[in-house]
C-alpha cells in the first residue's frame, strides 16, 4: 500500500503563501521532520476513493510545500474526515483556503483536539 495520494482523483488548488501564525506553528512542527522547514506554501488539495464501483469518498488535505513542489506527501500537515459527497468536500476545502489566506490554519489542531476530547 502507497503513502503517497491518489493521484487518479488528486485534485489541488493553488499553492497560497504561509503566514507568520502558521508558520510558527509548522515550526514546532519541524522539529519532528526537518523538511518542513523550508515549507513556504500551503498546498490544498481533495482526494478520492473509490469505496464500492463508482462510490467514492473524499478528504481534504493540506500539504506543506513550496511554491511548485511538495516534498511531504507522506505526511499531510491536516487530513479531514471522509465526505460523501465531492460538493462538500469542495466546500470544506474553500474553508480551509479561507482560513489559511486569513493565517488561521494553526486553529485546525486545538479544534480538532477539542473535538477528539467531546467524543
Amino acid at each position: 500500500m502507497s503513502n503517497y495520494p491518489n493521484l487518479r482523483e488528486f485534485y489541488e488548488r493553488v499553492p497560497i503563501l504561509i503566514g507568520e501564525n502558521d508558520r510558527a506553528a509548522l515550526l514546532r512542527k519541524a522539529e519532528e521532520d526537518e523538511a518542513l522547514e523550508s515549507s513556504t506554501h500551503w498546498l490544498i488539495a481533495m482526494e478520492g476513493s473509490e469505496k464500492q464501483r463508482d462510490v467514492y469518498h473524499w478528504k481534504v488535505l493540506i500539504y506543506p510545500s513550496q511554491t511548485k513542489s511538495v516534498h511531504c506527501y507522506k505526511s499531510p500537515y491536516y487530513t479531514s474526515k471522509h465526505f460523501a459527497s465531492i460538493y462538500d468536500a469542495i466546500d470544506y476545502s474553500n474553508e480551509l483556503s479561507q482560513k489559511a489566506q486569513e493565517d488561521l490554519l494553526s486553529t485546525l489542531e486545538k479544534e480538532q483536539h477539542a473535538l477528539q476530547r467531546e467524543a
